[in-house]
This record gives structure tokens, sequence and C-alpha cells, in this order.
């Protein structure tokens, strides 16, 4: 008995240490990156063309084979400075999926807000597709022209649209940390 208690206690350990330093073999690797964003302005109305890198990790391109669509959201806001706090100028979140069709063996990148969508012959082709992004014209409420534009960018993956016995590993597992870190810059 105390044979299989201590077998329990030393797995249990095991799977504690297994847990902590999995993440570590892979810090640093960053899978979606922002590499430029360019504000335009034109009569009070406002467009963002955006370049990204964006990559799959082994862990996403596998459930992406297994017929598991992907989300992800791009947040933009864009705000002056005032006295005391920022001026919030126009705000929109983009939803953008991408999901592999085995039946028709192509790749479909949809924009979840239009309801459009394009298809790919190959898995590159359509990552290929998603690095470059445009807004639509936002129109700026309460825009002051001598002022500086602050740009806030974010571009997150929801773990949340992935399958239930998905999720807690999506959440712990850095192969699925297919979101950027903010950015913000001032034109």
């Amino acid at each position: 008995m105390r044979v299989c208690k201590k077998s329990k206690t030393l797995a249990l350990y095991g799977l504690v240490m297994l847990l902590w330093a999995g993440p570590a073999c892979y810090v640093g690797r960053q899978y979606v990156e922002i590499k430029q964003a360019q504000l335009r302005l034109q009569d009070n109305k406002a467009r963002l063309s955006i370049k990204l890198d964006f990559q799959l990790s082994p862990s996403a391109e596998d459930a992406l084979y297994s017929g598991i669509p992907l989300y992800w959201d791009v947040s933009i806001v864009l705000k002056q400075q005032r006295d005391f706090w920022d001026k919030t100028l126009s705000a929109r979140t983009y939803r953008y999926s991408l999901a592999y069709y085995t039946l028709l063996n192509n790749f479909r990148v949809k924009d979840e807000h239009k309801k459009a969508f394009r298809r790919f012959s190959s898995l590159q082709d359509a990552l290929r597709y998603m690095q470059h992004f445009e807004t639509e014209e936002m129109p700026l409420t309460g825009y002051v022209a001598n002022q500086c534009i602050i740009s806030v960018l974010n571009i997150s993956f929801d773990k949340e649209m992935l399958p239930a016995p998905l999720r807690p590993i999506a959440y712990f597992d850095e192969q699925w940390n297919l979101s950027t870190n903010e950015r913000q810059w001032c034109e």
C-alpha cells in the first residue's frame, strides 16, 4: 500500500514539474507579430493598414487539420490626449476565422462581420492573405487636427472558441499563444 502511495505522489510531482517546465521550452516564440501599421487620415476619417508576421504553431496547425476553426479578433482604438484623459475618437473590432475543409481540401478565411470569405488551396496562401489587413474608413468624432492620434492595436486569438476538451491545454501551452502584444503609437 505504501509503494502505491509513493508512486502516486511521485507521479504527481512529475506532472507538476512537467507543467511547470513545459512552457519554458517555448519562451520567446511569438507566432503572430505586428510588423508594420500605418494610419491614413482624410476628411475626419481614418484608415489603418496593417502588416503582420502570421504563423501557426504545430499544435494550432494540428487542430486546424482536425477540423477545428481558429478565431482572431483585431481590435483598433483611435484616441487623442485631452487635459486629464484620452478621448476615444473611434473604436472597432474585426473578427476573422481560419478553417480547413477536408472534403474540399481547402482553407477558408472568413470575415465574420461582413460574412464574406475567401478560399485557398494551401495553408501558406491563407496565412499570407491574413498577413495583410486594411480597415474600412472609420469616422473620427471630436477630432482635433493639430494633435496626434494615438492608435492602439491588438490582435487576440480567441481560445474560448476552441472545443471544451482543448481549452485547458490552450490556456497553459505556449504554442496556443497566437495573439500579439498591444501596440500603441502616435501619428
